[in-house]
């Protein structure tokens, strides 16, 4: 099986990727989608908010209050670092084992959507790594049209994640997503071209 890792930082266009590698018939595991599903109401992870963060950080319906949280831990890094143990890095541990249950099951190629792949050092765990990048002014206006984000917590989302010149060095293939999202396209129909043959 080829397992081909893609990352990039926030409002860089992963999800665009990723939504065309599904309309093409390819099979994403996304982190993201797994971290919603283990903080959503009855989620693996709530126990564990529970018990370091509080009640504050839940949400009435027992999901968590992602808005108080992100608030939390991009203020302090202390903070993120108790989050990441009881999400992130249970989530990396289950993606292994997805990998290894897909490899057996005879997978030919796999994606996998990490966007702290190179923050968690998971780079070397696949054959390929593919870097969506974007202006840092694009970005910030993606985030906020999209999620309605205070900026300065903006800036200090990105300013958590790995440097945009340390992802592209280490990518076996970059995407530049400062165009239109047809351009984006082509240029993974590219890169499947590439795999495939």
């Amino acid at each position: 099986m080829i397992s081909i890792a893609i990352t990039g930082g926030i409002g860089t266009g992963k999800s665009t990727i990723t939504d065309h590698l599904i309309s093409r018939g390819y099979t994403v595991i996304d982190a993201d989608k797994m971290s919603r599903e283990m903080t959503s109401a009855g989620g693996k992870a709530m126990p564990y908010i529970l018990e370091h963060f509080g009640p504050q950080y839940i949400n009435e319906d027992g999901s968590l209050n992602r808005v108080a949280m992100r608030d939390l831990v991009f203020r302090d890094e202390r903070y993120m670092k108790i989050l990441e143990e009881g999400t992130t890095a249970v989530i990396l541990r289950d993606i292994e084992k997805i990998k290894a249950d897909l490899t057996a099951q005879g997978a030919k190629v796999m994606f996998f959507d990490i966007p702290l792949l190179f923050e968690k050092h998971q780079e070397n765990n696949y054959d390929e790594v593919w870097v969506v990048t974007a202006d840092h002014d694009l970005r910030a206006a993606r985030i906020m049209a999209r999620d309605n984000i205070d900026p300065t917590v903006i800036e200090l989302i990105i300013d958590s994640q790995a440097e945009e010149d340390h992802k592209i060095s280490l990518a076996d293939r970059v995407f530049y997503n400062n165009g239109t999202i047809a351009e984006l396209e082509a240029a993974v129909d590219e890169a499947l071209k590439a795999i495939t043959e």
